[in-house]
């Protein structure tokens, strides 16, 4: 198909396209897990047009924004532009990008909002603009919160308070950072899933029932991560004092799901079925 568009590609790997036209320096790079997770949402005779559709936004993207390039070494024309989001850290870009850790299996990664497509910032790149790294974060976190508040919308699963936080943003994800800006948190803060882009779980966390709201998160982080698309993490995080913790990394053995609950999490989880 990408033929069709005058490109020729390269396997990389089972996951990962290389694409090149002629007259273009650099590759474009195309990965096949969202992809993956897109047509297995839909009737197998939609297939056909969910890649043609993939395909072709992939491309047009590419080629608006090597039309419209923007001067990457200017940082006063980059500084607006600049925004984070939530990735899993295993994640591939294909390059050395500007990321750092915000809890286990978690990392914020510095991006580029362009009219058309979101450029992750290369190392190579932020290195050219004489800017700690940690500014570079404060700025973009900033400019994220600064484009407006999601929307929360509530719902209740047997007891439990669930809130799903979205809106019209390529950052979403972020958010997840200051729960804690939204009616979202009890007493003992609230549990987070960013099981995938586009949306964040959470549910308060007070004294009652802290078990029931815990394997909640867990079917739901499980479910959005396994389905997609752009996946994240399948884990529940513990959002508290203006941080996250991991609560519960999830993962599937003999087909089954297995939890391991973090030592500070268990804690709170044994207080409160003594109480």
């Amino acid at each position: 198909m990408v033929e069709h568009h005058g490109y020729e590609f390269t396997v990389v790997d089972g996951d990962e396209l290389e694409l090149r036209r002629p007259g273009f320096t650099e590759p474009v790079r195309m990965y096949l897990t969202n992809l993956r997770q897109w047509v297995a949402q839909e009737p197998e005779d939609q297939w056909p047009a969910i890649v043609s559709d993939f395909v072709g936004t992939l491309i047009t993207t590419t080629e608006v924004d090597i039309d419209d390039s923007l001067d990457l070494n200017d940082f006063a024309l980059v500084r607006p532009l600049l925004r984070m989001r939530l990735y899993a850290d295993d994640f591939q870009a294909g390059m050395e990008v500007v990321q750092r850790s915000v809890a286990p299996g978690l990392v914020e990664v510095l991006v580029i909002d362009k009219p058309t497509s979101l450029l992750i910032v290369s190392t190579d790149t932020a290195a050219e603009w004489e800017t700690g790294r940690d500014e570079l974060f404060r700025v973009a976190r900033d400019n994220v919160r600064a484009d407006g508040p999601l929307e929360v919308e509530d719902d209740d699963f047997d007891g439990v308070r669930l809130c799903s936080l979205g809106g019209e943003t390529a950052y979403v994800t972020a958010h997840a950072l200051w729960a804690g800006d939204y009616p979202v948190t009890g007493t003992h803060g609230a549990l987070i899933a960013v099981p995938a882009q586009g949306v964040v779980h959470a549910a308060p966390v007070h004294g009652d029932d802290v078990p029931g709201a815990m394997n909640l998160m867990i079917r739901l982080a499980w479910a959005g991560h396994r389905e997609g698309p752009r996946s994240i993490s399948p884990n529940v995080y513990w959002w508290r004092d203006g941080e996250l913790r991991l609560a519960g990394a999830v993962e599937e053995r003999d087909d089954a799901l297995a939890v391991s609950i973090s030592g500070e999490f268990q804690s709170l989880l044994e207080r409160s079925v003594r109480d």
